[in-house]
């Protein structure tokens, strides 16, 4: 006679401790990384939007470099503009000064060297303000406002970009100006006589709308790029947050996971010992 002697209860049991194992193995892995999903197959929606919320984060933070980046290279141009309009104010100093007829022939004649001494170092200006070997003044990038009527600036339409963003659209662009003599027309300015100074006025006076006007457009866009940088950080941290709610493990819920697989882990050894010890029970029986 055959008796066969099965034992389920210890197979539930070991069918039980292998699951509670690979319960116990997961939540491990996912304290040691820090990760909720450390592959694809954790969560397969949630490893795409999280992938793609870290190339959106990396953009967001580049993006805000570039606008800082850009702030520089805009308050180096306008320094270098506020030195051209400290030389303008003084031509139009020594144009007052010129026009008096107080003034004799050799005056006229210092005053007047002073004065392309000036032209002098506006060129020189234009020609050396530069950020990272960009020449900001000379139009090299930009286009060249030589009007007698200021345009409005037209927002996006220049020709020097700053990538301020993740997205294509992100973007912001600028004129750099040319503001040599030449565009200034300073070098027409002629103290030599009374009426020659007096018609200087009006030229310096062109110079110095000049050279306000397009300061006032590149303190226009650096207020835009604060706005920009603050928006890119605002951004960049909200959707970290987003992503570390999808991707992030919850370290409490984990180790609460792994405290519970090894109070089950250890139940289901003695359960194991037991349905063990009661087959031999009933083999001794049988003997």
């Amino acid at each position: 006679m055959v008796v066969e002697i099965e034992n389920t209860p210890g197979r539930y049991v070991a069918r039980q401790l292998n699951i509670t194992d690979k319960n116990k193995r997961g939540a491990i892995e996912r304290l040691s990384s820090g990760y909720r999903v450390n592959k694809a197959a954790d969560d397969v929606s949630g490893l795409t939007i999280s992938e793609a919320m870290r190339g959106q984060i990396r953009g967001l933070n580049q993006g805000g470099r570039n606008a800082q980046d850009g702030q520089n290279l805009i308050a180096t141009a306008d320094s270098g503009m506020n030195e051209l309009d400290a030389i303008l104010h003084r031509m139009k100093e020594l144009c007052v000064q010129g026009a008096n007829d107080t003034n004799v022939a050799e005056d006229r004649e210092s005053i007047q060297m002073e004065i392309d001494a000036l032209n002098n170092e506006i060129d020189r200006i234009t020609s050396e303000t530069e950020f990272n070997t960009i020449k900001l003044l000379r139009g090299s990038l930009g286009t060249d406002t030589d009007e007698e009527d200021i345009p409005e600036d037209s927002e996006n339409k220049g020709d020097f970009s700053f990538q301020v963003g993740s997205d294509t659209n992100h973007t912001v662009s600028l004129d750099l100006p040319m503001l040599d003599t030449e565009v200034l027309k300073t070098r027409g300015i002629n103290v030599s006589d009374h009426n020659l100074a007096t018609e200087s006025l009006a030229l310096v006076d062109y110079a110095i709308e000049k050279v306000t006007y397009e300061r006032t457009k590149m303190g226009a866009m650096s207020n835009r790029l604060d706005h920009a940088l603050a928006n890119a950080s605002n951004s960049s941290e909200n959707t970290q947050f987003a992503e570390s709610l999808i991707r992030d493990a919850n370290v409490a819920d984990e180790m609460v996971t792994v405290a519970t697989a090894n109070i089950i882990e250890q139940a289901g050894i003695s359960m194991a010992a037991q349905a063990n010890n009661g087959k031999e029970t009933i083999l001794k029986m049988v003997q």
